[in-house]
């Protein structure tokens, strides 16, 4: 795949990196040795300035989408970005957010409940909305470095959309793949900058070939689902979203195995932001059903087509 930027997309990407560099968006030991902490700052001023609209934008289009949610994924930060993103194109204006998003079965804990506005459901065969009141939720202790919740009481104002719930699905398989992408790709940024500094025998850990070996190994694959979840934006075709969740979700158990490897213990202290990105994937791998759905997924469709 070739992917070039436009003009408006390159700049849209290029302030999204300042916005990143934020000091609000970096790593700091939370006084209560939370595993998460949530950039209530960064989340107001993307909204503030229009970035969540992006993939409604001629210009811009659920590419640039994609390649936001990549982007402030690999933060050690938290942000609900993926279907303020992707799916927003599907929500009814005015809609407020952060949007939770339903998957599977409500009863579990879902992310970002606790800090959402409104809530999206995506199981059955209709897409529903219904914003959250004060009281709807309660929030949830999670090793998975998420804000997680699960309802106090039963919502019965939902709202059902007039949108192909298909076409929502897809849109969300897209975004989970750059949401899990990102999150690989923060860990192994951090893992990269440790190898560069730690020293064993009077040299860099990172300067040692086997240790080279195995982290270009993971970073090979890291980049490769960069690149199948932007081809996935382009909605070329209808496979390729579940192919790039599919990889993804495949490739983060050796990741994740590897990227503690060459951290050692520390990567397990809250004192270090690995454990965010790492235990952000330990969930993210298991969406939508995992790699095996999604390959099958993939599998049923090529062979209805052939």
């Amino acid at each position: 795949m070739r992917f070039e930027p436009n003009e408006d997309q390159a700049t849209f990407l290029s302030v999204l990196d300042q916005m990143a560099e934020d000091a609000g968006a970096a790593w700091e030991v939370p006084a209560d040795w939370s595993r998460f902490q949530w950039a209530a700052g960064l989340d107001r001023t993307l909204e503030e300035n229009g970035f969540f609209d992006c993939a409604a934008e001629e210009s811009l289009g659920p590419v640039a989408a994609a390649a936001m949610v990549h982007r402030l994924a690999r933060l050690p930060v938290t942000l609900e970005v993926a279907a303020s993103a992707l799916l927003r194109p599907f929500l009814p204006k005015g809609l407020p957010r952060p949007v939770a998003v339903i998957d599977d079965s409500p009863a579990a804990p879902i992310r970002f409940l606790p800090v959402a506005a409104s809530v999206l459901s995506l199981s059955g065969d209709a897409v529903r909305v219904a914003v959250l009141a004060e009281g709807d939720v309660r929030p949830v202790d999670s090793l998975f470095a998420y804000p997680m919740g699960v309802f106090a009481r039963t919502i019965g104002d939902w709202q059902r959309l007039d949108a192909d719930p298909n076409a929502v699905r897809e849109a969300w398989r897209v975004a989970l793949a750059a949401e899990l992408g990102g999150t690989l790709r923060g860990g192994q940024d951090a893992v990269l900058a440790h190898v560069r500094e730690r020293r064993q025998f009077g040299q860099p850990l990172g300067s040692f070939q086997g240790v080279q070996h195995r982290l270009a190994g993971a970073g090979t694959k890291i980049e490769a689902a960069y690149w199948m979840t932007l081809r996935a934006a382009q909605g070329v075709d209808p496979a390729d979203s579940a192919v790039a969740l599919g990889y993804v979700q495949n490739a983060a158990t050796a990741a994740v195995y590897d990227l503690h490897q060459f951290m050692g213990a520390m990567g397990l202290t809250l004192e270090h932001p690995l454990h965010r990105w790492t235990y952000r994937a330990r969930l993210l791998k298991s969406a939508l059903g995992g790699p095996s759905g999604n390959f099958g997924l993939v599998a049923r469709r090529k062979w209805r087509a052939a």
